[in-house]
């Protein structure tokens, strides 16, 4: 250790022993004891000095340290502050996402029921073409219906009149046929002649074409009752 370390440390020494004896009450002793060639005015001064110096490092640490306590002070109270704004956008996104998963059940529902609807809207359009279908189908053999039995009433009435023709027809054929026969015998005593046999031909062929139309009348009469009766 160099003669300056060892004289520093025991100046320093010296000041600590007189601001021990001056807090003690033995200001004078103490620095006689430690210093004897320095002069009691001068070691008073100095150790005036020196406790001041210490009252002033001590006073500057403790407004450090109060500095120190405000700083941590406002960083704890800032670090509060900085958490309590999380906690409280965390509550917001909390309630944020709480909102939109009722919106998406919502819209799912929606969906769900817009699927639904739209489901049921085919079903029904289904529905309706079924039965205009089937009405159309319905107006037509209504309308059939209706032709067919106008048809049908038409031919009865044909059929009645060559029925009745016919029915008309039967006696003048009988009598000229009786005629005929007789001028073909040569011995009736009734004014017959050629013209009987003729007017029986006559009748006789436009009876056979009075009953061909009655038959197909009555084929036609049969098939309408069959088509109007399914």
């Amino acid at each position: 250790m160099s003669s300056s370390t060892t004289e520093k440390t025991t100046k320093l020494n010296w000041k600590l022993s007189l601001l021990l004896g001056l807090l003690t009450g033995g200001v004078l002793g103490a620095g006689i004891q430690h210093y004897n060639n320095v002069p009691v005015t001068t070691a008073y001064s100095t150790l005036k000095s020196d406790y001041q110096s210490v009252v002033d490092e001590l006073n500057k640490e403790k407004l450090s340290v109060k500095q120190l306590t405000d700083e941590k002070a406002l960083l704890v109270e800032s670090s509060n502050q900085k958490l309590d704004d999380l906690n409280l956008q965390l509550d917001k996104q909390k309630d944020q996402i709480k909102q939109l998963t009722e919106q998406l059940v919502t819209i799912k529902k929606q969906q769900e029921t817009t699927q639904k609807l739209v489901v049921t809207k085919k079903k029904l359009h289904k529905e309706v073409v079924a039965l205009k279908t089937k009405a159309k189908q319905q107006k037509e053999v209504i309308d059939n219906s209706n032709v067919l039995f106008e048809q049908k009433s038409k031919t009865q009435h044909d059929l009645a009149v060559v029925q009745k023709q016919i029915a008309t027809l039967s006696p003048e054929i009988k009598k000229t046929k009786k005629a005929c026969a007789e001028f073909k015998s040569g011995n009736s005593w009734n004014w017959v002649s050629q013209k009987d046999c003729d007017n029986y031909e006559a009748l006789q062929q436009k009876l056979s074409k009075l009953k061909a139309q009655e038959s197909e009348l009555k084929q036609s009469l049969a098939t309408l009752n069959k088509k109007i009766n399914g």
